[in-house]
């Protein structure tokens, strides 16, 4: 893609912004991890559930041992019982639309350790696709690297571009440049790939 036409691709970028951090913060449920002491046992609640979440147990290969999902409730609370599971490190995922809490849980012989210091947290980004503009939105929730690909519906490269050290993104782009038809927009962190489908008409 050339420079110029990169330039009107590209309507505008937006690095720092108080809306998304607000966003951030607020508006997500609330979650509660504590491991049972002297036992090989977590217990899990969830508050304030909005939409059907995801929770998954993986071990250090990434290896899924348990998933389910809240259909419907406001809340959610399981006794995690990892007594047939070997020592080692395991990690517990709570996914919504537009989050993911990973917590680390270390398994010892005799228990289950949880450091609350060791959640992360993954914010996914809101791509929006309307009247021949698309916007993306992302807390990136530390500075890094952000990579913003289009794929048509070939899997071609119809546009790519790397914004560096930043923590909020905040994007506009011109779609008009583009033909008729399906397209990918993939959006990568250290961390996680997004993607996303949207029709340009």
């Amino acid at each position: 893609m050339s420079a110029a036409m990169k330039k009107f691709f590209q309507l505008s970028v937006i690095l720092l912004s108080l809306a998304i951090p607000a966003m951030a913060g607020t508006g997500f449920p609330a979650i509660n991890l504590k491991h049972v002491p002297s036992e090989k046992k977590v217990t899990l609640s969830i508050d304030g559930l909005k939409e059907n979440t995801t929770i998954i147990l993986q071990d250090d290969n990434g290896y899924t041992l348990m998933k389910e999902e809240t259909e419907g409730q406001a809340s959610f609370a399981k006794l995690l019982n990892l007594d047939n599971l070997p020592a080692g490190n395991y990690y517990l995922r709570i996914q919504t639309s537009l989050k993911e809490v990973v917590q680390p849980i270390v398994l010892t012989e005799k228990e289950a350790i949880v450091n609350p210091s060791r959640q992360r947290e993954f914010f996914a980004p809101v791509i929006k696709a309307n009247g021949g503009y698309l916007d993306i939105s992302l807390f990136n929730g530390r500075l890094s690297d952000v990579e913003v690909t289009i794929l048509d519906q070939d899997d071609n490269v119809a546009f790519t571009e790397t914004l560096q050290n930043v923590v909020i993104v905040q994007k506009r782009y011109n779609l008009n440049q583009l033909r008729w038809g399906t397209y990918t927009i993939q959006v990568r962190t250290p961390e996680k790939l997004y993607q996303q489908q949207f029709n340009v008409r």
